[in-house]
């Protein structure tokens, strides 16, 4: 790839402002299940269960804005997702409609979901590579096999995606850094260099390669 154009990028963890909610939120739900077993203020405890479910949801949420694109991943929409059914889960409890053991269980459950995917997102090997990229230019669609390509134009949302699995896969995106404009290539999902050399990206490098196609025209 660094032959064609293709530079590392180091991508900033966030691990610390993810945790940070997290492990004020572990408290609330921690005083739910004492006060569910000891029978002592339980009428506070859908309060408490709701305020560690909004905590979770703050630390989810700073932890997959660490990459772009992390929510195509099953395991991470999972774990984002059942976080927020668990405020709505402690409303329910309010009414009524659920118990209270209900509620503690599944936020248990949900908690431990989000962990498994902040974990999974932390993990990752961070293959991102970046070239410099002109806004006009569109997106060489005939370089890419098997690719679900979702727009040719420059965008800073996702151009262009390849699964290899429902937790792995690798996207083209574009981003801007003042004046200049990159094309970034993304793995996510990648544990390992062996793991990487041994994947099929479909892609034709050189056909990315602005600086060849403007001296062929």
């Amino acid at each position: 790839m660094r032959k064609f154009g293709w530079r590392t990028v180091q991508i900033e963890n966030r691990a610390s402002k993810a945790l940070f909610p997290m492990a004020w939120g572990f408290l609330p739900l921690a005083f739910s299940w004492i006060m569910w077993f000891t029978g002592v203020s339980s009428e506070f405890i859908p309060w408490f269960g709701a305020t560690s479910m909004l905590l979770m949801l703050i630390g989810g949420l700073a932890g997959v804005s660490s990459r772009v694109g992390t929510l195509n991943a099953s395991k991470v929409g999972v774990g984002l997702v059942s976080i927020c059914f668990g405020a709505m889960v402690w409303a329910l409890v309010t009414q009524g409609t659920v118990s209270v053991l209900f509620g503690l269980l599944y936020s248990s459950v949900s908690i431990y979901l989000l962990v498994k995917a902040l974990d999974f997102i932390f993990k990752d090997a961070g293959y991102v590579f970046e070239m410099d990229w002109d806004v006009k230019e569109k997106l060489p669609v005939d370089a890419l096999s098997g690719w679900d390509v979702k727009t040719t134009r420059f965008s800073q949302t996702c151009m262009a995606i390849k699964r290899f699995n429902g937790n792995q896969f690798v996207q083209l995106y574009g981003t801007v850094d003042g004046d200049s404009a990159f094309l970034r290539f993304d793995l996510f999902g990648c544990q390992s260099p062996e793991e990487f050399k041994n994947l099929n990206f479909g892609i034709e490098w050189p056909e990315f390669n602005l600086e060849d196609s403007s001296q062929e025209e």
